[in-house]
């Protein structure tokens, strides 16, 4: 990209006409974009025209022998340099920006200032220790880099300013890129930690819900049910049909355990009512005189013969075989 001066030109000599003043035709000069001005030769000199209306019968364009196009619009350059690392595989990218803005256009035209950017590139580059700051470094070590090349670029500046006739220079910044090499290494080291660290928050999680679903068991089905509940998982009336289940069940075991102990006459000797406990377990009420029961109602069980349910004294008394 050339800059400041965007385009040089010879021009030819205006040519004369048959009546009236020598006029310069429009299609001898270069095209002017926006925020640039011509700058013409005349008798050895620069001369301003300025970014008025051109006037092509105008003395210091009919008699001008070169013309300049000159951007004088302000303009951030970026210098791009390489520094090379401790590793000959590695380099440093460094870019420094700065500020451009014209002052003087005849100045910048007599210099034929075309290209500002290698101007400031080789004022960088005569900075010897600039040069030998990556030498120190591996391409690991850019947070250090950008701290080191930051203040020598910013000090040099400063102290030997970019002198160029007809412009003002001004650092803006000095940025060091990691190189496509780095950025993909930690990123891929990056991505690895995240995967770690996802993989132990799910066994965290995965421990403390393990922790959670063994302190509800542990207190009981009546924790683990309501569980069901909340979760939506179960309804109140299938726990209530299985609670019912479970009593009927254990009814029924403790009735044939007991059933078998009364037909052994292991009761006989109990310090308690065993009718009671038929009562209890079978839901139905005896009165004197009745037989009870503990199988299913057309299957009915008596108590062993002299065994009545008002009779307080056993009339047999199983004996130690019996028992065994």
């Amino acid at each position: 990209m050339r800059y400041p001066v965007l385009t040089e030109q010879l021009l030819p000599p205006a040519p004369r006409r048959l009546l009236g003043p020598r006029r310069r035709l429009v299609t001898d000069l270069p095209a002017r974009p926006p925020g640039a001005v011509y700058v013409f030769k005349v008798n050895g000199q620069q001369r301003l025209y300025g970014d008025r209306h051109l006037d092509l019968g105008d003395d210091t364009v009919v008699e001008a022998v070169a013309v300049s196009v000159v951007q004088q619009r302000s303009t951030t350059l970026n210098c791009e340099l390489s520094l090379s690392s401790s590793d000959a595989a590695d380099a440093f990218a460094v870019v420094v920006n700065f500020r451009c803005q014209v002052l003087a256009p005849e100045l910048v035209a007599e210099a034929g200032l075309a290209d500002l950017h290698e101007v400031l590139t080789n004022h960088l580059w005569q900075d010897r220790e600039f040069k030998n700051l990556g030498l120190r470094h591996r391409i690991e070590d850019i947070n250090e880099v950008r701290r080191q090349v930051d203040a020598r670029v910013t000090a040099y500046c400063h102290l030997v300013p970019p002198s160029v006739p007809g412009m003002a220079v001004d650092l803006c910044a000095v940025v060091v890129h990691p190189s496509a090499a780095l950025r993909d290494q930690h990123r891929r080291i990056r991505d690895k930690r995240w995967e770690q660290e996802v993989g132990r928050l799910d066994v965290s999680w995965q421990n403390e819900e393990i922790e959670r679903y063994a302190t509800i068991l542990s207190a009981g089905p009546t924790y683990a049910d309501a569980l069901g509940v909340s979760r939506h998982e179960i309804n109140v009336g299938q726990i209530a049909e299985r609670m019912h289940e479970a009593e009927a069940e254990r009814k029924r075991v403790a009735a044939s355990v007991l059933q078998d102990m009364l037909n052994r006459g292991y009761l006989d000797r109990a310090n308690f009512d065993p009718l009671q406990l038929i009562e209890e377990l079978t839901g139905r009420t005896y009165t004197a005189g009745t037989e009870p029961s503990l199988g299913p109602a057309d299957e009915p069980a008596s108590l062993p013969p002299g065994r009545r349910p008002t009779d307080d004294t056993p009339d047999f008394i199983p004996n130690e075989a019996d028992i065994d």
